[in-house]
């Protein structure tokens, strides 16, 4: 069997930040990295390396999404609709992350109410989690692609902005509205961060670009919708790697993939004691054991990490378990070699 773990972020963003780098609590995932075949291609979000082993099939990635929250887009046409919060930072605009937000369900549904009633020629706006909005677009709307949020957030607003003017003119009314809401006054009141943007993406499509597994698991609803709309087996995460492999057993496929995205968050808000808390998570729970599974239940082990340094992945077979000469690849030698030494 040949497992893929998908990994985003696995190195931390920061290649100088010795306070997250060092002493990292994960042996056993540095020794297979300094064992496995490496390949560097250029940076790539999660979002866009999902669709690329996947494939969209006739649906846009914000139709499989929304697939994923069990929702049918039926024939519409759809685009993400996130809410995010734009913070000034050293005079720049930086898109924040809607999980900071912590949106309640009433707030959700004012702002949906409003948003619906200011802007009918563009749609219809929904949303199934506080988190993960839609809108529901008119026929014939068709907005420049943004970039998807794993690869926006923390970033200053103008280098995402393609040179169009309507979307610019768009994204700036919806701001007007959201800023002077009744929600962001009382938010604002309790100093709660406001929800004072929203980002508008995934309106196409993206065929796989090589053969994907046959069954996937991850409870990321892109992940979810994307794997039903190429009829592909999906399933919610173990917890362990233990549990997967018990499944895997009885029942397993050639190819599987397992989303373990736990690092991300960390990443994106710069929470360092949190990410490095993490991969020592990840070395207990998945990485350690399947290392011993490498040869007997795995024939190959691929570790695929979308990260600011391109696009990562290690390839390990079961000859890689006895290659005892190799040294180990510390993260942090890695990520600052990496960081001297563009893709």
């Amino acid at each position: 069997m040949h497992l893929t773990l998908l990994i985003p972020e696995l190195l931390w963003p920061e290649p100088a930040d010795q306070a997250a780098l060092d002493q990292l609590a994960c042996p056993t995932l540095e020794k297979l990295l300094g064992r496995a075949r490496f390949q560097r291609q250029p940076r790539q979000a999660l979002e866009t390396c999902l669709a690329g082993l996947l494939g969209t099939g006739p649906r846009s990635l914000a139709a499989c999404r929304l697939a994923g929250e069990s929702r049918d887009p039926g024939d519409s046409s759809w685009y993400c609709a996130d809410p995010v919060h734009l913070q000034f930072h050293h005079e720049r605009v930086i898109l924040g992350n809607a999980e900071l937000l912590a949106l309640e369900a009433e707030e959700v549904e004012q702002l949906l109410v409003s948003l619906n009633r200011d802007f009918p020629d563009l749609g219809r706006f929904h949303a199934p989690h506080p988190q993960r909005w839609y809108l529901e677009a008119v026929p014939g709307l068709n907005l420049p692609p943004l970039p998807p949020p794993s690869a926006a957030t923390g970033r200053q607003l103008g280098t995402l902005l393609p040179e169009a003017p309507d979307l610019a003119r768009l994204l700036n009314e919806l701001q007007m509205l959201l800023h002077t809401h009744p929600v962001n006054r009382a938010r604002e009141a309790s100093r709660r961060p406001l929800v004072n943007g929203l980002w508008l993406w995934g309106g196409t499509g993206q065929a796989a670009t090589a053969p994907g597994p046959e069954r996937v698991w991850g409870d990321e609803p892109l992940l979810q919708g994307l794997a039903r709309s190429s009829a592909r087996d999906a399933r919610p995460r173990p917890p362990h790697a233990q549990a997967w492999l018990a499944a895997s057993k009885a029942g397993g496929n050639p190819r599987e993939l397992i989303l373990l995205e736990q690092l991300l968050a960390p990443a994106l808000v710069e929470d360092g004691d949190s990410w490095k808390a993490q991969v020592a998570d990840l070395e207990r729970h998945w990485i350690a054991p399947l290392a011993q599974a490498l040869g007997r239940e795995l024939s190959r082990l691929t570790l695929l990490s979308p990260t600011a340094y391109g696009l990562l992945q290690w390839e390990l077979g079961a000859a890689s378990r006895w290659q005892f000469w190799k040294s180990a690849r510390p993260l942090a030698t890695l990520a600052r070699q990496l960081a001297d030494s563009p893709p």
